[in-house]
């Protein structure tokens, strides 16, 4: 017979572990937005796109959930060290994550417009861009639901590549736009302001990779109780404590 101790143990237990399945839920479905919008994007596939949008309510439910079940958690149980931490941290991952999500949306939102001017080339490095912050993505959750500080570190060190890609990405594009206002002897405007979209898209992938560094910090707080240091060189940087 379980004694009143023991199921108020596994009462909480189970209040934690339905934390994290949320959680890993909503960064599953967060990723899958990305992934089809930035698929939408290169393929101007307007019907994808139009799909994606919608389906951010769904993210920002899951963001209320979690945040709501974070402080039902804090109320009852009182949670301290580690505990404390791992609920606290759920909170500011969900943040992070319904971020991506509304970047996601907007992606799409910048789609529908660009597939108007089937004359603006999408740079093939926006891809690459997009597909280097997904993988960032689904390895910081994989250090999230492994406890991995070391691989969360390694998600953290990467954000300098991200931003490399994103230079280049940009570069294109501005050197396209400015092509476009020669060829067409005037100002351009039309494909200036398509052109502007595909900055703004670029920018927002830059963000998720800030996001998933976030979470990464996120991830080591939880772990060892100190915060990363906000220091980081490219190319050789180091996940060290705050003190």
């Amino acid at each position: 017979m379980i004694n009143q101790a023991e199921h108020t143990v596994s009462s909480y237990d189970n209040e934690l572990a339905q934390q994290e399945r949320r959680v890993l839920e909503m960064a599953g479905l967060v990723e899958a937005q990305l992934a089809a919008a930035i698929e939408a994007l290169m393929k101007r596939d307007v019907e994808s796109a139009e799909r994606i949008i919608p389906k951010d309510a769904d993210v920002d439910e899951y963001d209320r959930k979690i945040e709501t079940g974070a402080l039902s958690i804090l109320a009852r149980r009182q949670p301290v060290a580690g505990d404390l931490r791992y609920v606290f941290g759920t909170i500011k991952m969900a943040g992070s994550l319904e971020r991506v999500g509304d970047y996601a949306k907007n992606i799409a939102k910048r789609t529908l417009v660009l597939a108007k001017h089937p004359e603006i080339k999408i740079p093939s490095d926006m891809n690459v861009l997009g597909q280097t912050v997904i993988k960032m993505l689904r390895d910081i959750m994989d250090s999230f639901t492994t406890r991995d500080a070391k691989k969360a570190e390694a998600v953290w060190q990467r954000d300098w590549e991200t931003d490399e890609v994103t230079k280049r990405v940009m570069k294109k594009i501005v050197a396209d736009m400015g092509r476009d206002v020669i060829r067409s002897g005037s100002d351009g405007t039309p494909d200036v302001e398509a052109q502007t979209h595909l900055l703004f898209i670029a920018k927002n992938l830059e963000r998720v990779g800030d996001h998933t560094t976030n979470i990464a910090e996120v991830i080591q707080f939880q772990l060892s109780g100190a915060w990363a240091s906000p220091d980081r060189a490219q190319g050789a940087v180091t996940m060290k404590a705050a003190g």
